[in-house]
């Protein structure tokens, strides 16, 4: 015998999704983190640690002024912090959870 979804079950399946804010989040930082680019920036950052906007460049095989606009979309989500010394700026990732959960599910399986 199939269950039967009643009208105050959807009701309420719907209120749930509405009040479910880590849903659009996650949606919006999977979206962000599904551009090749910025994933591959993403691996740098994690095996590599903390690396220059011109290294980065150099890496990818793109241009640096390329690397910073994905390196910003990245930092407006708190995904990677900068640090300046002098003229250079460094990028690392931050302890942000999408980046932990990123790191277990996916980027430690790139170097294998």
């Amino acid at each position: 015998m199939e269950a039967t979804v009643t009208s105050q079950d959807i009701a309420r399946i719907r209120r749930d999704l509405e009040v479910a804010p880590d849903i659009e989040e996650a949606a919006e930082l999977m979206s962000l983190a599904g551009n090749a680019t910025r994933l591959k920036l993403l691996y740098l950052l994690e095996s590599h640690g903390e690396i220059c906007v011109c290294d980065l460049a150099e890496m990818l095989g793109v241009s640096v002024s390329a690397v910073s606009q994905h390196l910003a979309k990245l930092k407006a989500r708190g995904l990677v912090a900068p640090r300046r010394d002098a003229q250079t700026i460094y990028y690392r990732l931050t302890e942000h959870k999408f980046n932990g959960k990123l790191k277990d599910s996916f980027l430690s399986d790139l170097r294998n």
